[in-house]
């Protein structure tokens, strides 16, 4: 989900049109599949501004994702927001619904050390703040290494039947929210497309140290109601393939 899609600017809402989130999910259940919510309200993607609104770079004392007052106080109100709206149209599964789980934030593990202990505050906030929603379904964090009882850390890349270290209580179950198919491109990169019978062995690996859940980024981009045009207005020179 993208926060900047879902309030271009601040206090309105968009759930119409191309980002009737409602409306999509209802199709994947029509399709016979579940979802991950990834409310964010970072969600990294390869997006410009991690999906956060540019808007938010103008809220004064701001300081992202971290043990920040005015940050907490807009994250608290957007994924308050989109939870409630799951919430009220039934969506989540304990209520018929297609989704099973809810991920706040993404990948926070790799820059939490340049916070220090601001860093550590906010993620036991950020935990803290999602199961108090109280959705029905587990929350979970991508390469998390120290989430938050109950909150679930969960693996992406492209073994994480070699390469993860597995959930951080032996009673969470094992998931890998990002088996990568493929490698966004810098530009002038040579193409990463892996083999599918490299992508199959990956997962019978993973199962075999007691997977539970694989989901694939991406096995289609654009999975949307109508496309949308990436375009790279903040410097950043990655581009999706």
């Amino acid at each position: 989900m993208l926060d900047q899609r879902k309030e271009f600017e601040k206090g309105q809402s968009n759930f119409e049109g191309r980002y009737d989130l409602v409306r999509f999910l209802r199709l994947v259940q029509e399709k016979g599949m579940y979802a991950t919510l990834r409310v964010g309200p970072f969600i990294q993607a390869e997006w410009n501004h991690g999906g956060l609104p540019y808007w938010l770079r103008e809220v004064p004392d701001i300081i992202f994702r971290s043990n920040n007052e005015p940050f907490k106080t807009h994250m608290t109100e957007y994924v308050s927001s989109i939870i409630e709206k799951m919430k009220q149209e039934k969506l989540f599964a304990p209520e018929g619904g297609p989704i099973i789980l809810a991920q706040i934030e993404n990948e926070y593990n790799h820059i939490q050390l340049a916070y220090e202990h601001e860093g550590d505050s906010y993620v036991q906030w950020a935990a803290k703040m999602a199961v108090s929603l109280y959705n029905g379904v587990p929350w979970i964090m991508c390469k998390q290494k120290d989430a938050p009882d109950p909150v679930i850390n969960a693996c992406n890349g492209r073994h994480c039947g070699d390469t993860f270290t597995g959930p951080n209580k032996p009673y969470k179950p094992s998931i890998w929210t990002e088996n990568w198919t493929a490698q966004y491109r810098v530009f002038g990169d040579p193409p990463s497309q892996r083999s599918a019978e490299d992508i199959a062995f990956s997962v019978a690996r993973f199962f075999s140290k007691n997977g539970s859940l694989v989901n694939y980024y991406m096995i289609q981009d654009s999975v949307e109601i109508q496309k949308h045009k990436r375009k790279n207005t903040d410097e950043n020179k990655s581009d999706l393939r």
